[in-house]
This record gives C-alpha cells, sequence and structure tokens, in this order.
C-alpha cells in the first residue's frame, strides 16, 4: 500500500519528477561512460605491459632488477617450483633467460635482447600465433629465431634470412652464434618490437653458456586474483635472502603513478557530478515536504503513524532515484558493450605519443557490470542522505501547526 502511494504521490507533479529522473539518469550515464572508458585505458595499459610479456609477478635473483647481468641469473630448485606451481592463484609459470648482445646482418649492426622461452608455456600468457605475421613459429628443438617486426623492418629481414649474435655469457664467456629468422611477431609494444630477439629456452641457455640457468620466472595470475596477495605467498615460499618477488606495480611503478594521478582526475569529476545531482534530488525531497505539510498535518490527525508517512516519502525518493538510475544503465549499456569489442583507435598525434609510450593506440571501454553496480548504489545512497530531511521535519510535526499554516 505504501509503495502505491509513493508512486502516485511522485506523479502528481510530473514536470517536476521528470525533471529529477532526467537529472539522475544524465549523472549515472555520464558516470558509467567516463569510467568504463578510463578502466578501459587502464585496463589497456596494464594488458599491454602484463599480457604483452612482464606477467603480473616475476621472481628473479636479487639484485637483477637494477642490473639485468646474465651473471646474476639463478637456478630453481624443483621443489620449490612445485610449490609456487601449487600454490593458490597461480595459473601458469613461464622460465625465462635474458641478454643484451650486437646483433648484424650485413652491413647494419644494433643491439637487441635475445630471451630464451619455452614457446608452450609462453602461449598461456600471450597467444603468439595471433601476434605472427610472417613465418611461423619454432618447434620445441628448433635452433631458429623469431624476432621483432621492429628489428626485422631495421635489418629488412625475411623469413629464411640470417642473424649474427655476438654478446658475453655466463661468467665472462663468450657468447656468438649464427640463426636463421623462422618468424616475424608483433608484440603491440613498439619498444618490445624494436628489441627483442626470441630462441628456444635450452638454445639461448647454449648460446650464454648457462645451462639450467634462468633470469627470471614470470608467475601468472587467475583472474581477479590479488597479485599483492600471491606475491607475499610467493615470498614466503622462496629464500628472500637471494631472490627478488616482484609485482608489476613494482616492475612499472611510472605505469601504477600514471594511473592513480589520472584516476585522481576522473574520481574529482565524479565528484563534482554527484554534487550536482544531490542538490538536485534535496531540492525535489525539499518541495515534495514543504508543498504537503498541511496534507502531513491531515494525516497524522486521522491517525497515520508518523512511521509510515516516513517510509513512505522514503519510497518516493527511491522510487525517482530508480527509474533515473535504470535509465541510465540501459541507456549506457549498449553503447559500452560496442566500444569494448570495436574500441577507440586513436590516430595522428594522440597515437604517436601513446606508441612511443609502448602502447597499442586503442582504447577499449571496460563492460565490467561492477561500474554500473557501484555507481547505481551511489546515487541510491546519496538519495536516502537526503531523506534525512523530511524524517526530521515529520518527527517534529504537529499537526495542528500544519493545518493552520
Amino acid at each position: 500500500m505504501l509503495i502505491k502511494i509513493a508512486w502516485r504521490n511522485v506523479w502528481r507533479n510530473k514536470r517536476r519528477s521528470l525533471i529529477t529522473i532526467a537529472a539522475i539518469f544524465i549523472a549515472v550515464f555520464l558516470a558509467i561512460i567516463m569510467r568504463s572508458l578510463q578502466f578501459g585505458m587502464y585496463d589497456n595499459m596494464i594488458k599491454n605491459v602484463v599480457g604483452s610479456f612482464s606477467g603480473y609477478i616475476q621472481l628473479h635473483s636479487k639484485g637483477y632488477w637494477d642490473d639485468k647481468n646474465i651473471d646474476n641469473s639463478f637456478k630453481i630448485d624443483p621443489d620449490t617450483y612445485n610449490k609456487i606451481e601449487d600454490t593458490d592463484g597461480v595459473s601458469d609459470i613461464l622460465k625465462r633467460i635474458q641478454t643484451g648482445a650486437l646483433s648484424s646482418n650485413n652491413d647494419l649492426s644494433k643491439f637487441v635482447y635475445i630471451t630464451g622461452v619455452q614457446l608452450e608455456n609462453e602461449n598461456k600468457l600471450t597467444d603468439w600465433s595471433k601476434r605472427l605475421i610472417d613465418g611461423k613459429l619454432f618447434e620445441k628443438n628448433s635452433n631458429s629465431i623469431i624476432v621483432g617486426k621492429g628489428v626485422a623492418k631495421y635489418y629488412s629481414l625475411k623469413v629464411g634470412d640470417s642473424l649474427v649474435f655476438i654478446g658475453q655469457g655466463y661468467h665472462g664467456m663468450q657468447a656468438v652464434g649464427v640463426y636463421p629468422v623462422q618468424g616475424i611477431i608483433d608484440m603491440k609494444n613498439p619498444n618490445l618490437n624494436n628489441l627483442s630477439v626470441f630462441m628456444n629456452l635450452d638454445v639461448a641457455q647454449n648460446f650464454v653458456s648457462a645451462d639450467d640457468m634462468l633470469t627470471s620466472l614470470v608467475i601468472n595470475k587467475d583472474e581477479y586474483f590479488d597479485e599483492n596477495q600471491l606475491a607475499k605467498k610467493i615470498r614466503s615460499i622462496t629464500d628472500y635472502e637471494s631472490n627478488d618477488v616482484m609485482t608489476w606495480k613494482e616492475m612499472t611503478p611510472e605505469l601504477d603513478q600514471l594511473i592513480e594521478a589520472d584516476n585522481a582526475g576522473g574520481l574529482l569529476i565524479i565528484i563534482i557530478l554527484y554534487m550536482i545531482v544531490s542538490f538536485g534530488i534535496f531540492g525535489t525531497v525539499l518541495m515534495m515536504t514543504q508543498e504537503r505539510l498541511y496534507e502531513f498535518g491531515v494525516l497524522i490527525s486521522i491517525g497515520m503513524k508518523k512511521s509510515k508517512l516516513i517510509i513512505s516519502l522514503i519510497f518516493e525518493t527511491v522510487l525517482l532515484t530508480f527509474a533515473g538510475t535504470l535509465s541510465g544503465i540501459i541507456i549506457s549499456r549498449p553503447i559500452v558493450d560496442y566500444f569494448h569489442y570495436n574500441p577507440v583507435r586513436l590516430f595522428g598525434a594522440a597515437a604517436a605519443q601513446l606508441e612511443s609510450a609502448g602502447f597499442e593506440p586503442v582504447i577499449p571501454f571496460m563492460n565490467s557490470f561492477d561500474i554500473p553496480l557501484t555507481h547505481s548504489l551511489i546515487i541510491i545512497f546519496i538519495s536516502l542522505l537526503t531523506c534525512i530531511y523530511p524524517i526530521i521535519i515529520i518527527s517534529r510535526l504537529h499537526p495542528i501547526k500544519a493545518m493552520n499554516r
């Protein structure tokens, strides 16, 4: 009965109710679109860094991250490896060895990073077959290499050409070799494309004379699992005095700081938007209360409890809010879904700026239901907060005084 009364009271003044619903709709719609755009951009940045190569967590020997030298490689204990693999939240483990070397082809030379990988495991982090633009992926025992498209462009390499590498191996050993190019890959990151050469793990270990040695153990997590919590578990398993366990935020703090700074700006705009909507909702509640004081006096004098009258007014506010919030979610959802599956592609200076920072120049919207749910709850909380005013007025209301106004 109270809900029915509240619904009828909402439409007693249709113009005012529609204006309030429209204000809430615009606020929810803009908040969802803006936050979906922001979080989609952040997610794409993280995937460019994490999904392309680094992974969410890495295990190194102590000091390797500050001095990426092949001499700072380590050998993983089988028992420790098995414990990490069995840890709750760990989805995949990737073994890698990486070293810098001077590459050469004809009259050209260039510094590159040679990374030894187990391709069957690497595909669990990044689907290499989708990023392969020429040639094919190497087999397990292949002596061939895969190069980033930037390296291939620099040397004008084709599948079947060879690259010569000269570098320093483990503990001063000489590292020299000639390897045929079997594939060209697009890592979706300009920095990786311009410097990356990939070999089979055992081939790379043999190249630097470091059998069974690794420079990093990349640990991928289950979706939505907290990487900080997982890193803490792995630290308890490993020898912390001789190993470092780092999350992507520690490995790329500049990206984390960029996201935090941009997110703070977005939150400020959302707060301003909600402040404006709060005054709009409060204005409606104020008018609904003040213009009906005589009516409230009559209802209380004929026996209606103040508590039921308060509940009826709360229902009116919630119904207005719910109508505006629901319409905002319904209208924004198709737009968010469309741009999630069809990302906005940047061109010109904006694209060049993102590419120079190592990010793919696209902005996909995030279509997580957390975003509309969060903003709906915020608006409903604001509307309930504004109900404090009519609760105070009605609780202090004297029927005779209200009817004599």
